[in-house]
């Protein structure tokens, strides 16, 4: 049986105002005690709240909240409180995230729960949410919560601030608004899980081992080489935090299986939760194309040298470095056979079975980025912006903001789902083009969230810098600190909304 993780990323579907970047988690858990509860977790984005300067010259900002959840009419729980900041002496390059965690117990059933988030300094900027949540954990037969996969954890101290802190540990979670997905780069599964009622089965303190693994989930296949076990001694609430080696993980689709099995070797309870892993082993490298026959195939009606040279060009935006390289020495040499090769190589790797198709798929995108952000001399697959159309596909919302106080013309698109043959799959990124020559349409990239694209947490800053003309002409006389009321930087609709302007992953 599944449980849920509930992440809500402040979608426009649940906004009013949409202008602090916010991530909220609910989990469901289970007490010593048997008590049902929602674990509430809120992360906040500290630039891109309201200060206000204090007596003592510090600055602070925050949100209060209002929670209330309702059984049919009537209210069966409910909390107003504050999350506020530390008290600055100065905001302008905060990158803090703010971690607050609050429970509500109620027992199993359907419930609806709603939020009222106001900043404390702003009274337009307020959020509203409302949705249906349901709790499923039982008390009477062996049961789990929802795994939660982690980015790291280590022994809680006073002073140390992380999304989840349970069982001695401070936990920081993976953030994702979708499947989960575990990059190539990530060397170490570690993950947090709970399970339940085990003394009710085998008897208080009986022994019982706990086992994890990790199954291939196109066929099934056992991979016992990354796993590992715990022995426990049954209780109310066992907590179960695991890591397991995935270095030598190749990409793919995995089940990451927990399961508890009794002194006899029986299975009390086992659940499965999937993840994704993807890598760029797909390459097109010297040694590996050469001897491609391609006499009389669909490359060689692509037509004569200089069109084999032009495709040839059109695939510098979804290839890797080495194989970006191996074109530029390709183009240099003018061979047409080899060219033709490569290109034949390159498509059947893509898309095995239908490589002519989709070379046609894309380079019909190719003209779509041509005509959208052809500037000058500039063709539109060579700049930025037709890059990461080429590789991630159309935006699901874009933001242009052309008459920004103080700030060049900047663009964000942001994905909701990356799902492309070109890019490594993952969900809710973001990315932030600025002009910084005026008129000229040509908007570089200065900042995303994907994986494996510059990364600028301080964005802001660089777009400020450039519009006095470069880094260390601001205007002496303008406070960052103190807010510009004409100036939303710090808390456009799409950052606000979707919580991608978090670390890359």
């Amino acid at each position: 049986m599944r449980r849920f993780l509930l992440l809500i990323l402040l979608s426009s579907s649940l906004l009013q105002a949409k202008t602090t970047n916010l991530y909220i988690s609910l989990n469901e858990f289970m007490t010593g005690e048997r008590e049902n509860y929602i674990e509430i977790n809120f992360g906040i984005g500290s630039e891109s709240l309201d200060y206000l300067k204090q007596a003592n010259g510090s600055f602070l900002g925050g949100l209060e909240v209002t929670i209330a959840v309702y059984k049919g009419d009537s209210v069966v729980s409910a909390d107003r409180f504050r999350i506020l900041s530390p008290a600055y002496k100065d905001t302008a390059n905060l990158q803090e995230l703010l971690y607050h965690q609050k429970r509500f117990f109620l027992n199993k059933g359907k419930y609806r729960l709603k939020m009222d988030i106001q900043d404390i300094n702003d009274a337009e900027e307020d959020y509203h949410i409302d949705r249906p949540l349901q709790l499923t954990i039982t008390k009477n037969f062996p049961d789990h919560s929802q795994v939660v996969y982690l980015e790291d954890f280590k022994p809680a101290t006073e002073n140390l601030k992380a999304a989840y802190t349970r069982s001695g540990y401070a936990m920081y979670p993976i953030i994702s608004t979708g499947t989960p997905f575990i990059p190539q780069g990530l060397n170490r599964l570690a993950f947090y899980n709970e399970l339940y009622n085990l003394d009710e089965k085998l008897g208080a303190d009986e022994s019982f081992l706990i086992r994890y693994y990790l199954q291939n989930e196109a066929d099934g296949r056992v991979l016992s080489q990354f796993g590992g076990f715990q022995r426990a001694k049954a209780s109310v609430v066992n907590p179960i935090l695991g890591q397991i080696d995935i270095s030598k993980l190749p990409s793919g689709n995995y089940l990451l299986v927990i399961e508890a099995i009794d002194s006899k070797g029986e299975k009390i309870i086992k659940q499965d939760n999937f993840f994704y892993r993807r890598g760029d082993e797909r390459e097109i490298i010297a040694g590996s194309f050469e001897d491609r026959a391609v006499s009389g195939s669909w490359v060689d009606q692509l037509g004569n040298l200089d069109s084999i040279v032009k495709f040839m060009d059109y695939l510098y935006p979804i290839s890797s470095e080495r194989e970006q390289r191996i074109q530029e020495n390709l183009l240099a040499s003018a061979d047409e056979e080899l060219m033709k090769k490569y290109f034949f190589a390159f498509w059947e790797n893509r898309k095995p079975l239908a490589p002519k198709e989709a070379w046609e798929d894309y380079h019909k995108e190719i003209l779509v980025a041509n005509k959208l952000f052809t500037s000058g001399l500039s063709k539109g697959y060579k700049t930025d912006r037709g890059r990461v159309w080429l590789m991630y596909g159309k935006p699901s919302q874009v933001e242009r903001r052309d008459m920004e106080p103080n700030m060049p013309p900047y663009i964000i698109w942001q994905y909701d789902n990356v799902t492309t043959a070109y890019a490594v799959p993952q969900n809710n990124k973001i990315f932030i083009f600025g002009e910084f020559e005026p008129s000229t349409q040509i908007f570089k990239l200065i900042h995303s969230t994907a994986i494996g694209e510059i990364n600028s947490p301080d964005w802001k800053q660089e777009l400020y810098f450039r519009a006095y003309g470069g880094p260390g002409t601001i205007d002496p006389g303008n406070d960052p600190n103190e807010r510009e009321f004409g100036s939303r930087a710090n808390q456009n609709i799409i950052l606000g909304t979707t919580g991608a302007d978090q670390r890359n992953r």
